[in-house]
This record gives C-alpha cells, sequence and structure tokens, in this order.
C-alpha cells in the first residue's frame, strides 16, 4: 500500500505588523518595523538590484521615497518617548503640587478644629470629614477656597499660592498627556504605512527572484525574503 500523500506545508504570509502603540517605552516591534523599512529601502537603491526591480514596475523613487518614510517614522518614534518623558515629568510636577496643597490645606483644618467644636455646620466649609478630600479637581479647588475663610493672612497666602502652583500644573500635565496621545496616534499611522509601503517591494521582490530559482538566493536574503518558498499574498 502506498504512503499516504504528505500534507503540503501551508506557505506562510509576510508577517504582518503587530499593534505599535506603546504602553511606556516605544515596543520593540515599532523598532524592528523601522529597521526594516530601512534595510529594504537600502536594497532597493543598491545598483545590483535597481535593474531587475525596474523590470517588474518598481519607480525610480521607490527607494528615495521608502527611506524618507523610514527616516521620518524613526524622527516620530523619538517624538514619542519625549512626549512620554515629559508626560511622565508633569504627572510629577502635578502631584507634588497636588501633595503641597493639600498639605496648606490640612493645616487649616486642624486649626478649624480647634476653633470649632464637632457637629458646628462651619467645620463645612474646610472640608472636615468630606469624603474623598482633594481627589477631584474641581472639589479641591472649592476645598482650597471654603478652607481659607478666617485665616491669618500669611497662611492664606501660602494656600493661595499652593493652589496657584497646583491648577498650572495639573494644566500642563492634561497637556502632556494629549501631545503623548497625538504623537502615539501619528506614530501609529507612519508606522502602518512604513509596513504598507515595505510589504509592496518584497512582494515586488518575491516576484523577481523566485524561490525556485537557486541563484535567487542572496537577493532574497537582501530582500528579507524567505530562500526557498514564496510569501503569502
Amino acid at each position: 500500500m502506498a504512503d499516504p500523500a504528505p500534507t503540503p506545508t501551508p506557505t506562510p504570509p509576510l508577517a504582518p505588523a503587530k499593534p505599535t502603540r506603546a504602553q511606556g517605552d516605544l515596543e520593540q516591534q515599532v523598532l524592528a518595523d523601522i529597521k526594516l523599512g530601512e534595510d529594504l529601502a537600502a536594497a532597493a537603491a543598491d545598483a545590483a538590484h535597481a535593474a531587475k526591480l525596474a523590470e517588474e514596475g518598481l519607480p525610480a523613487t521607490a527607494p528615495a521615497d521608502l527611506a524618507a518614510l523610514a527616516q521620518d517614522t524613526r524622527a516620530l518614534a523619538g517624538q514619542v518617548l519625549a512626549a512620554k518623558k515629559a508626560k511622565l515629568t508633569a504627572t510629577q510636577e502635578g502631584e507634588a503640587a497636588r501633595q503641597t496643597l493639600l498639605a496648606q490645606l490640612r493645616f487649616l483644618q486642624q486649626r478649624a478644629k480647634r476653633r470649632f467644636p464637632a457637629g458646628d455646620p462651619k467645620r463645612a466649609a474646610y472640608g472636615i470629614n468630606k469624603a474623598n478630600f482633594g481627589w477631584s479637581r474641581a472639589e479641591l479647588e472649592q476645598d482650597a477656597a471654603d478652607a481659607l475663610e478666617g485665616v491669618k493672612p500669611e497662611k492664606l497666602a501660602a494656600a493661595k499660592a499652593a493652589l496657584t502652583v497646583w491648577i498650572q500644573a495639573d494644566q500642563d500635565q492634561h497637556k502632556a498627556e494629549e501631545t503623548q496621545a497625538k504623537r502615539l496616534g501619528d506614530l501609529d499611522a507612519k508606522v502602518a504605512a512604513l509596513n504598507a509601503r515595505r510589504r509592496d517591494l518584497q512582494l515586488l521582490a518575491d516576484t523577481a527572484w523566485p524561490p525556485t530559482d537557486p541563484a535567487s538566493a542572496p537577493f532574497r536574503r537582501a530582500f528579507k525574503l524567505p530562500a526557498n518558498r514564496p510569501v503569502g499574498r
């Protein structure tokens, strides 16, 4: 009895780009995608490959265009890292300013507790026994305003200054968060465009140097293609 025919090995497609949104530092896949784009641009620009690629219909400007896109993507990746660091700094400064303000308010609360006995409705003006004291921006600003009634001028001035610093720090933090989110979105789009462009080039090279021809091996390596099998479409 003849052996059953072996099950053919499916042809693997070109590796799709993984999600590029970075959670913290840039994902390694983003950097790998950029490096791959740079390498393929250099391979396409090589005089040893240019004529064959042109026969397959590659525009003369394609290598330079891909190189420029990779360069822009790398520059944007740097902006993402800078935005991430700026967000971290703004977050730390915002929390430090909040803690300074809360310290001022708690000092005022302690004085109010001594001045007004338990049950006195005036305690409410100082945020005494208020749930989640200092966690909401709107409530924290109100707590700061309420807590300043009837306090000595120097303490009033210190608390007002702390409130001003915190409001600015909070605004800076939100702006830094928005900037980082925008940069990440821009990077996602740029990496997607880069991957689409390099995939087209690899598919063209796969046709120019078929895996069935042993002489194609060095050219396929240059374009990051499997040596002995076609890439999936």
